[in-house]
């Protein structure tokens, strides 16, 4: 096996922090993490100078493969680019043609420019960024298409999850390192089945997941977490005395590595309980409000639709309609020549905004674009009638679009037709009314109100069983005008308006809308109070123990969204009972998907959960100086291993860390069996 880091940056570019590069610090890394190959990668440029530095100041320690970083693609992916150090001047020539390209962080060459610059791609290894930002977007890979083998990933998560999908190309784990003095080593790095470190043989085993790795002996099973400390992908116990370096190392691991979920010691536990129910309320709201915006989805609509609509306005122009309708009437004897014209009193056509036809081939387009559902979609209905129904419908569209600008030019002709005889004649004119749009808006109010009622009455929206809690959404009445001011948020008065929530919605929208402190968007919310409330088994809310319970079991299910999990010592806050019966088997199930690291000194979380891998911590007194250092290895184990190779015995460490040592464990079963007895 060979150790390879295909990822070094050694001179500053507008794309990178500020760094001084040190080819000592560069040497000391290779040296202490004992790569066998290296990749000089800067962005956007290739210094032929400083490369033949390097090689020289590590010539008989390492390969070094000349590269470089490409800013690809509109949407700014980043391309590795390896070449052979054979051909390294006519490399560094075509990287010029890159460096005039890219001159800004926020430039970069076409997938297209990039193939012209570089013609023959099969002679360079290609390792584009995926699952790591920035991505190379798809239309890059697919136009890269056979030259691209592997990814470089930014996680053990993610590393894992490419090796598992066969659809995945092979993944990379490299450091993105930039040497500097007295900055820690980084210890990412790959490991590829080859005995040969030519830049042919690792783009060979680059096309084999079986033949890539994260880890010299135990492959994709572990991999280096810290200088002294490897780590399983899976899930990881750490045990040891008091004070002997547990947490410490936890925290080492937070501030290595991104997107850790950390799970403290007490963290969960309710300091201030006068304040930790209504707290816990606000968490659980927070986490369902996704699920009650969706609810309320339908009813914003109608809310905004209903909130322009004026009931007043509508009376008004009735009975400016009738009013001018009565005295035009009583004018006709001695009309003029000009009211007696017939344009001086006709209706402008109505006309149709066409959103009907509109939306039906928008939604015929997304049929015939849709990609993860075309088979099925065509299973159905065959892309040959979909097209010939898109045309109909344009086709249709346009027909109805004519008559409608047809009817929108003689609208205006109507309209400055009869300006013109209203400015000659002093006759009334009866005004214009839309009755349709008038009774359509009546019955949209009537709709609305009668909606709202049943909004308003008590019921469950949704409902959700999470290991053995329901959290449910409820919805109701406000109770007052104070609940309407705690829901804005805002030192407003409701007063005025709440007797109006239950005997005419209508108004009490309109009321609503007189308070310009308030968004538009969230008038719907006035409407009904929506509650989360958590149960327990036996239907009833849950205590305070319990609701830590439940945060705990929902901090853990969020890990799902991290690279990595953390917990410290949750014996310290739960019962056993609780922790093997709730707990454990959803540790087992998110570390097969991200590594997970449990700080404890518990049995029911130490050796019932049966972690893939365990770590003892010790510390030792030289002196008047504590020493710490790490044992580790795999629970079959007979003896832990720490970095310089010493060795303990894994029994011992499990019944001291665990157990209290294996005298009170014996004594402890001795009682259990004569109670039994």
């Amino acid at each position: 096996m060979k150790k390879i880091d295909l990822h070094i940056h050694t001179i500053k570019t507008q794309s990178d922090h500020d760094f001084n590069f040190s080819l000592s610090a560069l040497k000391k890394y290779v040296e202490e993490q004992h790569l066998d190959a290296i990749a000089v990668t800067n962005h956007n440029l290739f210094s032929l100078e400083q490369y033949n530095q390097i090689v020289d100041e590590l010539s008989g320690i390492t390969t070094v493969f000349p590269g470089i970083e490409v800013n690809i693609g509109k949407k700014i992916g980043h391309l590795l680019v390896i070449a052979n150090p054979s051909n390294t001047a006519d490399f560094s020539e075509r990287c010029k043609q890159i460096q005039d390209n890219v001159t800004s962080a926020t430039d970069s060459v076409t997938v297209e420019q990039f193939m012209d610059i570089l013609p023959n791609l099969s002679q360079y290894l290609l390792i584009p960024h995926m699952d790591k930002n920035p991505n190379v977007d798809i239309y890059t890979l697919s136009m890269l298409g056979d030259y691209i083998s592997c990814g470089e990933v930014g996680s053990i998560k993610k590393f894992v999850y490419f090796q598992k999908d066969e659809k995945m190309p092979t993944p990379v784990y490299f450091s993105d390192y930039r040497p500097t003095e007295n900055d820690p080593y980084p210890i990412r790095a790959t490991y590829v089945d080859t005995e040969d470190i030519s830049l042919a043989s690792i783009k060979l085993c680059l096309q084999d997941k079986t033949k890539v790795s994260l880890s010299d002996e135990n492959g994709n099973m572990c991999f280096q977490a810290l200088p002294n400390l490897p780590l399983s992908t899976g899930l990881n116990v750490i045990m040891g005395g008091r004070s002997s370096g547990k947490s410490y190392t936890l925290n080492r691991l937070y501030d290595t590595y991104e997107n850790v979920k950390y799970i403290k010691q007490f963290q969960l536990l309710e300091i201030d309980p006068s304040k930790a129910e209504q707290d816990f309320a606000d968490r659980i709201a927070a986490k369902q409000s996704v699920i009650t915006r969706d609810y309320f989805l339908p009813f914003s609509q109608i809310v905004d639709e209903i909130k322009d609509i004026s009931i007043s306005d509508d009376e008004k122009a009735i009975e400016n309609y009738i009013t001018s309708l009565i005295k035009h009437a009583e004018e006709t004897e001695r009309a003029d020549a000009f009211s007696k014209c017939l344009l001086y009193s006709e209706s402008e056509f109505l006309i149709d905004n066409q959103d009907g036809i509109k939306e039906l081939i928008g939604a015929v387009e997304k049929l015939l674009d849709s990609q993860k559902y075309k088979e099925l979609i065509e299973r159905n209905i065959s892309r040959a009638s979909l097209i010939s129904l898109l045309h109909d419908l344009i086709a249709q569209y346009q027909a109805e679009r004519e008559q409608t600008l047809k009817k929108l030019w003689v609208n205006d002709l109507i309209s400055d037709v009869k300006r013109g005889l209203q400015s000659r004649t002093a006759a009334t004119r009866v005004s214009d009314v839309d009755f349709y749009q008038v009774q359509m808006n009546r019955v949209k109010v009537d709709k609305f109100v009668s909606v709202v009622k049943a909004l308003q009455k008590d019921s469950v929206i949704h409902e959700k069983d999470i290991e053995g809690f329901i959290v449910q959404a409820r919805k109701r009445k406000f109770s007052g005008a104070g609940e309407l001011k705690n829901q804005s948020g805002k030192v407003l008065a409701f007063s005025s308006i709440f007797p109006l929530y239950t005997t005419d919605p209508y108004e009490f929208l309109q009321g609503l809308k007189s308070m310009p402190e308030l968004s538009d968007a969230d008038y719907y919310e006035y409407f009904a109070k929506v509650e989360h409330v958590i149960l327990n088994r036996y239907g009833c809310e849950v205590s305070g123990g319990e609701r830590a319970e439940f945060n705990l079991l929902q901090e853990i299910n969020d890990a799902y969204q991290y690279d990595m999990l953390l917990i410290d010592e949750p014996e310290s806050s739960f019962d056993n009972i609780f922790l093997r019966e709730r707990v454990n088997h959803i540790i087992k199930d998110i570390s097969q998907q991200l590594p997970v690291v449990i700080v404890t000194h518990n049995s029911t979380v130490g050796a019932s959960i049966h972690p893939d891998f365990v770590v003892n911590t010790v510390r030792t007194i030289v002196g008047n100086t504590a020493q710490y250092d790490v044992y580790y290895g795999f629970p079959g184990s007979k003896e832990l291993t720490n970095k310089a190779g010493e060795k303990i015995k894994n029994l011992d460490a499990i019944l001291n860390c665990l157990e209290a040592g294996e005298v009170a464990y014996d004594e402890r079963r001795r009682e259990y069996e004569m109670l039994k007895n």
